[in-house]
């Protein structure tokens, strides 16, 4: 049941946020809680060897005055804390390898969970916001998963010292040699409890209070995204580097960054100090008073007699550990429970994920491949119009198909639904006959090759970005770059297949043209080898020459597969067997080219001659 908003968690929800955040802690990193646990176990316990023994040494310094019994507990106070804090340095160095480690490892597991989203969860803003709350969640508030750690270890070694400083000085509180005194009787040592409980729900109370209105003030912060953008999404593109010195953006970009990131993110800090010196200033006089309290109770009872001075030292370093401790704990409580915010925004990402990836059947051919749209009507979630409406085509083996129209008519909405990256709102697709959302998604996308308008080309080594991975077929990668027309290109070059591009990785990177990326980028959808190849736009940066080469040995290369061919060039569509002319969603002519150049109130005709004007 959805929770209302504003609505607090449960005390068994709260443990079962942290307990999933564990377990996915557990999985990136093993054992990093319990080593985390063993080093504020020592941390909590260490002072306490030098305030117990320290008691012993001043009550023998009063009383016998036994040198071996002196010269025992020194040794014992230096060795034992020397050892600890070796050992506590040790750990946190381990640690800190650790917590490097796991933050490598979580952005990988935020990286496969959004490759695993469904491609229109990817464009949704939604989803990019959840993304975007995570990161920022960890690297501005310091916040979620990657906190939780270290809450719980504050949580535990503050509960350590706390339990350790109550039993030391419940232990003097109620040693005492008359029953009649007032500091002396349990009803005293009961209503001293209560006060503590009392200053403790206090500080618990501003601790909660403080968190969560902490969280408010980043919930709804889009710095993360601004920032992102422009460091490393545009002035890290090399090719923005133009734009940005021609048309002087450079203004533009700082203007942005100063009043849609960095100004709402220093006005977010002073509004959290404002926060923290409210709250935290409150906390210092509940733990001061606390602290107060405690010294008047030790002390008259010192001025009685009760204790030795032995035991007064004892409690005196106690009470300091305990007001630390209890401030320290009840916040560190109160922050897991509001960090459990951050947490729901990085679960409900993740069983986005979870519910995207669907098992099914796996695609298989019997005689060949065949996808059929069935009447197919799609609009994007944002749009009140159509993309797609009404279509029925039918593409199968051993064919070519070509698909015209001017921007906007729907030709790539076509293919990202080809694709399955959408699914339509009317009608359905069928592969083989069978849905296509019945077969498995990563299975059904392997029978694709594809260069999309907007393909990327790695900065790693050409053969690389041939095969899209480290390890591939070099005879496979040569051939690929020959029907692409880049193999005499890489052949020329000192490192051949090994050759970096670009400089982003390799100062030696070779910078390639714009053609010669195309060219690459068709190699790549060679390689694969798929049964459906679709090229959206193949040749829109490549020379006439170059172009007019791939055309002429298309079929060769295409050979039995289904060809899926998009271009504004409609001298590019003649070698198809079947030319797809859409417009405004729909498809209002299907032929050849001949035959639809006779219909000279068709749309294709039209086109047509629109383009060849500029070449008579």
């Amino acid at each position: 049941m959805k929770r209302m908003k504003g609505e607090k968690s449960s005390f068994s929800e709260n443990i079962g946020l942290i307990k999933r955040a564990l377990s996915i802690i557990s999985q990136l990193s093993p054992n990093m809680l319990n080593i985390n646990l063993i080093k504020a176990f020592i941390d909590a316990l260490t002072p306490y060897i030098a305030i117990c023994l320290s008691a012993l040494i001043i009550d023998e310094l009063a009383g016998e005055r036994n040198s071996d019994v002196l010269i025992c507990c020194v040794l014992i106070v230096i060795s034992g804390t020397l050892f600890f804090n070796i050992l506590s340095i040790f750990l946190q160095e381990k640690i800190n390898i650790m917590n490097v480690s796991f933050h490598h490892e979580f952005k990988k597991f935020l990286n496969n969970l959004k490759l695993k989203l469904d491609y229109d969860k990817m464009e949704d803003p939604k989803y990019n916001e959840l993304h975007s709350k995570i990161v920022g969640s960890m690297f501005m508030t310091n916040g979620g998963i990657t906190s939780i750690i270290d809450l719980i270890t504050s949580m535990a070694a503050n509960s350590i010292s706390f339990i350790t400083a109550v039993i030391i000085i419940a232990r003097v509180l109620i040693k005492t040699s008359g029953k009649s005194n007032l500091f002396s009787s349990f009803g005293a040592g009961f209503l001293y409890t209560l006060i503590i409980i009392g200053c403790i729900a206090l500080t618990v109370r501003n601790s909660r209070k403080e968190s969560k209105e902490e969280f408010g003030l980043y919930k709804n912060c889009a710095t993360n995204r601004y920032v992102d953008y422009y460091h490393f999404n545009y002035m890290e593109d090399d090719k923005a580097a133009k734009d940005i010195r021609i048309f002087k953006q450079r203004d533009l970009i700082i203007d942005e960054l100063w009043n849609k990131a960095r100004k709402p993110w220093m006005n977010i800090l002073i509004r959290r100090s404002g926060l923290t010196q409210k709250y935290f200033g409150t906390n210092v006089i509940i733990s001061t008073f606390i602290g107060g309290f405690t010294y008047v109770v030790i002390g008259l009872r010192a001025l009685k007699g009760y204790i030795s001075l032995g035991n007064v030292s004892q409690s005196y370093a106690s009470i300091v550990i305990l007001i630390s401790s209890i401030q320290n704990l009840f916040v560190s409580v109160s922050q897991i429970i509001s960090n459990n915010d951050y947490l729901k925004v990085l679960y409900e990402y993740i069983d986005i994920s979870k519910i995207s990836s669907k098992e099914g059947l796996i695609p298989k051919a019997q005689k060949g491949w065949e996808i059929e749209f069935h009447n197919v009507s799609f609009k994007y979630p944002s749009a009140d119009e159509y993309a797609l409406k009404n279509i029925s085509f039918r593409i199968t083996s051993n064919s070519q198909t070509a698909v015209v129209g001017v921007n906007g008519s729907g030709k790539t909405t076509m293919i990202k639904l080809l694709c399955g990256f959408y699914q339509p709102q009317e009608g359905y697709i069928t592969l083989n006959g069978i849905r296509i959302n019945n077969y498995d998604r990563d299975a059904y996308l392997e029978l694709f090759s594809v260069v999309f308008q907007d393909f990327r080309i790695f900065a790693f080594p050409i053969g690389e970005n041939v095969a899209a991975s480290v390890h591939y077929d070099e005879n496979r990668v040569w051939d690929a770059l020959a029907k692409a027309g880049l193999n005499e290109k890489t052949e020329s070059l000192p490192e051949k297949l090994n050759q970096y591009l670009f400089k982003n990785i390799d100062a030696e990177g070779l910078e390639i043209s714009g053609g010669e990326e195309q060219k690459l980028a068709i190699a790549r959808a060679f390689y694969k080898d798929a049964p459906f190849i679709i090229f959206d736009e193949p040749t829109a940066a490549l020379d006439p020459i170059a172009e007019s080469e791939i055309y002429s040995k298309f079929n060769q290369i295409v050979g039995t597969k289904a060809a899926i061919f998009i271009s504004h060039r409609l001298s590019s569509c003649r070698f198809c067997k079947r030319i797809l002319v859409f417009d405004q969603g729909k498809i209002i002519q299907c032929g050849t080219h001949d035959e639809l150049l006779q219909n000279r109130n068709g749309k294709y005709y039209e086109l047509w001659n629109a383009q060849a004007q500029y070449y008579q």
